[in-house]
C-alpha cells in the first residue's frame, strides 16, 4: 500500500469514527411514555438504530416485525399488553439489536438478566448507553486496548456487579469493533474498486 492509500484510509478510518462517537442512543427519558403499536415501534428502533441499517439491504435489517414477534414467542422480551409495547420493550430491543452484532442471542440474555439482578430495565438501560457512547477511545487505531487503571480494575473484580459490568462493556466494545472493522474493510474495497 503505498503513502496515498494509506492517507485515505486513515481519513476514511477518522470519519467512521467521528460516525460512531456521534451516534447517540436515546435515553429511557426520552423514548415515548405512551404505549406504542408495531409499526411506531419499529420505526422508533430504525431511528435509534440508524447507524447500522444498512442503505438499500432490506434482509438485513436489525428490526422488522417479525423479529419483534419472535423475541416476543421465544421470551426474550416480555409481551405486549394488548399488542402495545412500551418504554421496557424499546430498552431491550436497542440492547438486544445492537449485541446481536456479535454475540449470540442466548449470550445476550443472560448479559441482560444478570445485570437486572442489581438494577432495574431503566437503570441498565442508562448504564448501557453511557458505556456505548464512551467506547469510541478504544476502537482507535494503535491505542491499547486497555489503559493502566482499567487494567487494575479487571483484575479486581472482586463483585458479581463488577463482573456483570465488565462483560457488558466487552459485549458493546466488540459490537464497536465490529462496526469500524466492516466498514474499514468496505473503505478498502471501494479504494481498489476506484483504482481500477
Amino acid at each position: 500500500m503505498n503513502f496515498d492509500e494509506e492517507l485515505v484510509l486513515e481519513q476514511r478510518y477518522t470519519l467512521i469514527c467521528q460516525k460512531l462517537a456521534a451516534h447517540k442512543l436515546p435515553r429511557w427519558e426520552a423514548f415515548p411514555d405512551i404505549e406504542l403499536y408495531m409499526d411506531q415501534v419499529v420505526a422508533v428502533m430504525e431511528k435509534a438504530l440508524e447507524l447500522y441499517n444498512k442503505v438499500g439491504e432490506e434482509e438485513s435489517r436489525l428490526i422488522t416485525p417479525s423479529i419483534i414477534n419472535n423475541y416476543v414467542k421465544l421470551k426474550i422480551i416480555p409481551a405486549p399488553n394488548k399488542k402495545k409495547y412500551n418504554r421496557e420493550h424499546l430498552a431491550y430491543l436497542v440492547m438486544i439489536c445492537i449485541l446481536k452484532q456479535t454475540l449470540a442471542i442466548s449470550s445476550i440474555v443472560k448479559i441482560i438478566e444478570s445485570n437486572l439482578e442489581s438494577k432495574t430495565i431503566s437503570e441498565l438501560y442508562n448504564e448501557f448507553c453511557n458505556i456505548y457512547e464512551n467506547v469510541i477511545p478504544f476502537v482507535n487505531m494503535g491505542e491499547p486496548f486497555f489503559d493502566g487503571a482499567e487494567q487494575n480494575e479487571i483484575s479486581s473484580l472482586d463483585s458479581e456487579d463488577d463482573m456483570n459490568g465488565f462483560i457488558l462493556k466487552s459485549a458493546i466494545l466488540s459490537t464497536a469493533g465490529k462496526f469500524v472493522c466492516e466498514e474499514m474493510l468496505s473503505a478498502m474495497n471501494s479504494e481498489k474498486l476506484n483504482k481500477k
